[in-house]
């Protein structure tokens, strides 16, 4: 869906649209910036490193296999076998029941080309390979099933506690409908929130605080606008599009005064490293390459979200008024127009007090008319 068209240049008001514009652009490609150099410098981004390195160390099991471990053992969260366990400090408990699962069976045979000749190396002997020839039944156990050395754990996003920002949720939820996608609070399993992109639904657990409730429908917002199966971009992992959608998250309740940072750095932080490589590039060069996506998605949704300001903001924020003579006798060529100043007995000097973040953001922030699925944890 392209943005809705709006009007351009100064108002009669004398409210700048293409300037507030700029500064909004430019305060996103700020807060991007620096979201993403705080996550690269995160003291929790070696605890996140030995997490994946631990947890990718286990054997990745085939379809077949995960239903038989889920039909056994419907609670298993890692399995390995009896000398795996060993292996890496921990012992599996006298007595306990293994889990039965398929292993394979390989035998090394000659490597042979398309035409069934055997494939020789530089001395000229035959190359053999490892081939999966069948399979037999193998024992592996659950890690609840083990005692020893204590587990890598990584670190936690604690919820978000308190109350959201006033009418954030109802415009959210109007920006997300607006989108073609139906918003209702539920049971979420295990997440805070998904998004199933056949039916066009969204949904957000019913028992978090409001604070949480609005930056989930936000994550959620930035899954609707950016990662539609058919809007997704082309090899887009799973780690690079919650980096994204919690990246949305995180500028649009900034925006609006709630300060989520603790929960998305290390959202964010996690879901950057599943995405890195060895060899490629750092978790902060992750963040900052979705950088364009995530500002477009934000850039929308503030639009819609935040208010245009009103004359007494802009008076407030930019002009500081002197009453030179009491209210009676000040002229009607004297007064802002739209601003309306207490009345006084004597002279006074009123000066307004500086903008606060969110006035800010008023200000640089201008109103624009109003099959798979993402989870989000």
């Amino acid at each position: 869906m392209n943005p809705v068209a709006r009007p351009t240049g100064r108002t009669s008001a004398g409210y700048d649209r293409d300037q507030a514009e700029a500064a909004r652009q430019a305060t996103l490609e700020t807060m991007h910036t620096q979201l993403a150099e705080k996550v690269g410098s995160l003291d929790s981004l070696q605890a996140w490193g030995s997490w994946l390195r631990f947890a990718n160390s286990f054997h990745r099991y085939s379809f077949n296999n995960t239903v038989l471990i889920w039909a056994q053992k419907p609670d298993a969260t890692m399995v390995a076998g009896y000398r795996a366990w060993q292996a890496r400090g921990r012992q599996v408990r006298r007595g306990e029941t293994s889990i039965k699962v398929y292993g394979p069976v390989t035998a090394r045979e000659p490597k042979t080309d398309p035409n069934g000749q055997p494939i020789r190396d530089t001395d000229g002997k035959p190359v053999h390979e490892v081939r999966i020839v069948g399979v037999k039944p193998l024992s592996v156990f659950d890690v609840s099933q083990t005692e020893g050395e204590p587990l890598p754990t990584p670190p936690q996003a604690s919820l978000l506690t308190g109350q959201a920002p006033d009418g954030l949720w109802d415009a959210l939820q109007s920006f997300v409908e607006a989108q073609g996608y139906a918003v209702s609070r539920g049971d979420c399993g295990d997440a805070n929130g998904f998004t199933v992109y056949d039916s066009r639904q969204v949904r957000v657990r019913e028992d978090v605080d409001d604070a949480q409730a609005v930056k989930t429908l936000a994550h959620e917002a930035g899954h609707v606008l950016l990662h539609h199966p058919e809007q997704r971009e082309k090899f887009s992992c799973r780690g690079i599009v919650e980096v994204e959608a919690e990246s949305v998250a995180y500028m649009v309740t900034a925006a609006h005064g709630l300060d989520a940072s603790q929960y998305t750095f290390n959202y964010v932080a996690g879901w950057a490293h599943t995405a890195a490589t060895p060899d490629g590039p750092s978790v902060e060069d992750i963040v900052k390459a979705t950088g364009a996506r995530v500002i477009g998605a934000t850039d929308r949704i503030l639009q819609a979200t935040l208010p245009t300001p009103t004359l007494v903001d802009e008076a407030l924020a930019d002009l500081r008024v002197e009453v030179t003579r009491p209210f009676d006798h000040v002229t009607a060529a004297d007064r802002l127009p739209g601003v309306i100043v207490p009345g006084a007995a004597r002279p006074e000097r009123v000066d307004a007090a500086p903008p606060d973040g969110a006035a800010r953001a008023r200000q640089a922030l201008p109103r624009q008319g109003v099959a798979a699925y993402s989870v989000s944890r």
